[in-house]
């Protein structure tokens, strides 16, 4: 008998505390609710002052559709989540790098600032402009119909004899020295004209000036020809 009394007296007493373990937590709650009414209240208020402005814009409609929009695209908003961190991981491990490329690009200018191509650019520069401004309009249409020879000619001019004949020649015009006779009779220059030397220069200067005329009047009966043909 006094074991059943004393168990029944347990029952009681966790009965007991289970009511005033609930009604505590119904008072946290309460307490809870009563903290919070204001706050989702101001918070609600706002809300509703906020949407208002967008009222003309938007609708509940358009929240279903853009909250199905999301839903349908999950993964492709978690995929492209994971990009920006791979990016952002990219970036980071980057950052070293960047910074030595610049660090090495900062070098390479202040290199060639010392050796002058900046000033050499400059220079350039000021000489295309002297070229622009000192060229009408009609010189550059020359030019441009002249174009196809002037690159031949430059050709032929960069050929390798051609520039050793121009450097044979400069050299030596540069080492000549022309005294001339105080006196100069015929009877001089007739005997000048046996040396083979002279005669060969003679030779060579008109095979030059003969071969000029040639390429002349064929360029004169080309230019001819042309004009016939377009009128």
């Amino acid at each position: 008998m006094d074991k059943d009394l004393e168990l029944l007296h347990q029952k009681i007493d966790f009965l007991t505390e289970q009511v005033m373990v609930t009604q505590r937590r119904q008072k946290e709650m309460e307490d809870l609710r009563h903290d919070l009414t204001p706050i989702a209240s101001d918070l609600f208020k706002t809300v509703v002052e906020e949407l208002d402005e967008v009222a003309p814009y938007f609708s509940y409609e358009d929240l279903i559709f853009l909250v199905k929009k999301l839903l349908r695209n999950t993964r492709t908003l978690i995929a492209l989540f994971e990009n920006i961190e791979s990016a952002t991981d990219f970036f980071k491990d980057a950052a070293p790098l960047s910074k030595a490329v610049f660090q090495s690009a900062v070098e390479s200018f202040d290199t060639m600032e010392r050796k002058g191509y900046f000033m050499f650019v400059k220079g350039a520069q000021e000489v295309i402009d002297e070229i622009v401004t000192s060229f009408s309009k009609q010189d550059v249409k020359h030019f441009g119909e002249n174009v196809v020879l002037i690159l031949n000619t430059v050709k032929q001019l960069t050929q390798p004899e051609m520039l050793n004949a121009i450097q044979n020649a400069l050299t030596i015009y540069k080492n000549i020295e022309v005294k001339p006779p105080e006196k100069i009779s015929v009877f001089g220059l007739m005997k000048e004209l046996n040396s083979l030397e002279v005669r060969k220069g003679i030779a060579t200067g008109l095979a030059i000036l003969k071969n000029i005329s040639i390429n002349m009047e064929a360029q004169s009966r080309l230019k001819e020809e042309n004009v016939r043909s377009d009128s």
